[in-house]
């Protein structure tokens, strides 16, 4: 558990290929180095539920902006997305039940996630019905995930990274960008992470601060 603190931009196309070919190795950007052994490719298969009918009412009776199950996929390097070797098959799975408070401040998040590895998701999905839930939302993302550094120094703590998930998310191309912090001055954490951002070669003004509902239901419109 920890303070989030994370942004997520839509990429283009070009974008997209060119971050792949980063996080593949196949390409280098000046100043950062990814994790040994950090790259994944991860599907999450998301439910949120509520008591509620709209966020509104959600919000003005203080229920999480999240509560939610989470179950994820884990593929092999050789399975990243579809055009690559692609393949489908399972090598792990594992569910987790979440609750998550969020603030934003100047277009980035900063979330308090409490979260638990589940065994059977079924169990909390019949607790929550039986609780007066009922799930509102769903959404699918296939990513490819891998932690970063700064060159040359580390990070503001040792065991700190910047996350980085290149994503598809019900069809729409973004990367979500988060570090786990617990206590150093959010605005330090937030220069770093605008920082990495810029060397990554994108535009941080471009940051969605929308929730993931907010912006799949827009293209729904």
């Amino acid at each position: 558990m920890g303070r989030e603190i994370e942004l997520k931009i839509p990429v283009s196309e070009t974008e997209y290929k060119r971050l792949f070919e980063f996080m593949k190795g196949f390409d280098k950007i000046e100043g950062i180095r990814i994790g040994l052994g950090s790259l994944d490719r991860i599907i999450k298969n998301d439910e949120y539920y509520s008591r509620y009918q709209t966020r509104q009412e959600s919000k003005a009776a203080g229920e999480p902006q999240v509560i939610r199950i989470r179950t994820e996929t884990y593929g092999t390097i050789g399975q990243i997305v579809p055009g690559y070797n692609y393949s489908p098959d399972k090598i792990s799975e594992h569910a987790f039940f979440c609750i998550k408070r969020k603030v934003i401040e100047n277009g980035i998040e900063l979330n308090r996630e409490d979260e638990t590895f589940v065994q059977n998701a079924d169990v909390i999905r019949d607790i929550l019905t039986l609780s007066g839930y009922h799930k509102f939302f769903d959404k699918k993302k296939d990513a490819l995930s891998v932690l970063c550094y700064f060159e040359g120094r580390a990070y503001i703590k040792p065991e700190c990274a910047f996350h980085v998930e290149l994503e598809i998310v019900n069809d729409f191309k973004y990367v979500e960008i988060e570090v786990t912090d617990e206590g150093n001055p959010a605005d330090e954490v937030r220069a770093d992470l605008e920082k990495f951002v810029a060397m990554l070669g994108l535009d941080v003004t471009k940051r969605d601060s929308r929730s993931w509902m907010e912006i799949l239901n827009a293209a729904k419109k």
